[in-house]
């Protein structure tokens, strides 16, 4: 009987974003004969994954009371040598600190780690440092886009020999069974959508003055917003101060986000940088038109004027004008959403699990070979 081959991932939690949502389809994919998985989690989140993840492997939650804390990297460590991997796969900016330090002491496997977002040359040079040491101490990164790559390489000085980049996917079918329902029909409310974290990086607060605009030639369009962050608080104070509160609808944070898709005619992502934009693949395959800023790793995904409409950063008027276009042209809509359905469709899971697969045959094929 062939031996399985260990994998340990190690995440900072297992809360609803994108990283951890990447987990849970490897964990699902890959086949199970072949290998063996462990689930390490720095901390928990009341709404997080564990249980969905408990369906395929074994999970461990080191419950940290603080972020920083040099005890994590000797309880992981303690985890290593326990379980024995033959591969460490880090997720998220503390999981590959302390998982770098703690690989350093066990010596077990090889570490690679999985970068999902660019670097962000504004963070403080500490924290930049802290990101160089920990992948330096890893055999590979994995970059979610050749921007992240770009990035890794022009602000972490990281060799591009060392970067594997392995796009974001998602489940294409998935999406693509309520591709029907987001046609904008006469006499029915428009509803505009986005899905994201509520953080600076995502841009909201521009959106929400586009509202303000597309209110006046439109005024029955409905915004509805879906994600959590640090500025909800605060976005919802300038919804009342724009005086658009009737026409904006905050839902916080959601596992399933199919009935928002299957309610929205129009999807934008304003973001100030993105290392990829995984909801736009996911709104394209539900065949919506999508709006998004004109920014590194968006343009890896969308195709301006093609699959969907790029548009300046940090500009409401842009949003607005790109909305009109597409409520006042149907024809160039149907347009963009058809284009958007066969891009999306190039980025399916299984074809992305399929490269993991074969990297980490590789990485160990390498390895033994030394």
């Amino acid at each position: 009987m062939t031996k399985k081959i260990k994998i340990l991932y190690v995440i900072t939690s297992l809360g609803i974003g994108g990283a951890e949502r990447l987990l849970v389809s490897y964990l699902k994919l890959l086949d199970h004969k072949k290998y063996e998985f462990n689930v390490v989690a720095l901390w928990e989140k009341p709404d997080d994954l564990k249980k969905e993840i408990e369906e395929y492997c074994k999970v461990m939650v080191l419950k940290i009371k603080s972020r920083f804390s040099p005890s994590v990297v000797f309880h992981l460590a303690k985890l290593i040598r326990q379980t024995k991997p033959d591969i460490i796969h880090s997720h998220l900016f503390q999981a590959r600190f302390y998982t770098a330090f703690a690989h350093l002491i066990s010596n077990y496997g090889i570490l690679i780690t999985h970068k999902h977002n660019n670097v962000n040359p504004k963070k403080h040079n500490v924290f930049i440092l802290l990101e160089m040491i920990s992948i330096f101490l890893s055999k590979q990164v994995i970059a979610i886009s050749n921007s992240v790559k770009s990035s890794l390489c022009k602000f972490e000085l990281i060799s591009s020999k060392k970067i594997f980049v392995l796009h974001n996917a998602i489940d294409y079918e998935k999406f693509f069974k309520i591709a029907a329902s987001n046609k904008i029909l006469i006499g029915k409310p428009i509803v505009i959508g986005t899905i994201c974290r509520l953080e600076p990086q995502k841009g909201i607060n521009y959106l929400l003055l586009a509202m303000k605009i597309i209110l006046t030639k439109f005024p029955t369009v409905q915004l509805e917003i879906v994600g959590d962050g640090s500025l909800l608080q605060e976005l919802k104070e300038l919804t009342g101060k724009l005086g658009i509160s009737n026409s904006v609808k905050f839902f916080g944070k959601f596992a399933d986000v199919i009935p928002f898709y299957s309610r929205m005619n129009i999807f934008i992502l304003p973001s100030l940088y993105e290392g990829f934009g995984i909801v736009l693949l996911e709104a394209m395959s539900a065949g919506i038109p999508v709006i998004a800023t004109n920014v590194d790793g968006i343009r890896e995904v969308v195709i301006n004027g093609v699959s969907g409409i790029l548009i300046r950063r940090e500009d409401p008027e842009a949003i607005a004008d790109a909305v009109f276009k597409i409520i006042e042209n149907p024809q160039m809509a149907d347009t963009l959403v058809e284009a958007g359905l066969e891009r999306s469709k190039s980025f399916d899971i299984k074809e992305h699990v399929m490269k993991l697969d074969n990297f980490y045959s590789n990485l160990l094929g390498a390895e033994s070979s030394k």
